[in-house]
């Protein structure tokens, strides 16, 4: 029951993340819109993929727009992705010590790798993650003007507003490791429920 809820939660995010927002301002990166085809992430050998025309048909008043959407999305679930993927790995070979729920007697080492927590965390834990990720989505902005993804913090705390080479270089590396995250974290979901373990019994970095 706990895992069908909570996929009704995800997918309700995902529809959310793709609808249209009333109360999106224009910023000077609208204004001074580079192509979406020499835009970050169109790398080689597929090059700009819009098969659905999704950045013609989009709830924005101009294709530069609908990209500049679309495009924070890919990048939201990529870095959500990447830590997933991180997080199930770590998870594989190291627990926390304690309790993770005092009042259910629930220790951390008890949690069970993957999607099987689900079925484990108690709801009050759900609760608590979807109201700091709702105060997250609510209260951290991107910088107007910026590329889709720049809250201000740099890279691992590095500025990175020069448009240099080496910005560019990071930016598509970020991109890139975007979307095989979410082809990983999918995968591993893909075995445990194929298979019954997150990652088998392997540790990883034994």
């Amino acid at each position: 029951m706990m895992r069908l809820l909570t996929a009704l939660l995800v997918s309700a995010a995902s529809v959310a993340a793709f609808a249209p927002q009333t109360s999106v301002k224009k910023s000077s990166s609208t204004l001074n819109a580079v192509a979406p085809e020499k835009e970050i992430g169109v790398l080689p050998p597929i090059g700009f993929f819009d098969p659905l025309g999704f950045t013609t048909r989009g709830p924005y008043g101009s294709r530069e727009e609908n990209f500049r959407h679309y495009r924070g999305v890919e990048v939201k679930h990529g870095r959500i992705a990447m830590a997933a993927t991180l997080g199930t790995l770590v998870q594989q070979n190291y627990r926390f010590e304690g309790f993770l729920s005092p009042s259910a007697n629930l220790e951390f080492a008890e949690v069970p790798n993957g999607l099987a927590a689900l079925d484990v965390v108690p709801l009050a834990g759900w609760v608590q993650m979807a109201v700091v990720i709702g105060a997250h989505e609510f209260l951290v902005k991107e910088r107007p003007g910026r590329k889709p993804g720049d809250f201000g913090t740099g890279y691992f705390g590095v500025a990175l507003d020069d448009q240099s080479a080496k910005q560019l270089r990071l930016l598509n590396v970020e991109v890139s490791n975007g979307r095989l995250a979410m082809l990983g974290i999918l995968g591993m979901f893909a075995s445990e429920i194929i298979h019954g373990e997150a990652l088998f019994e392997t540790k990883i970095f034994s």
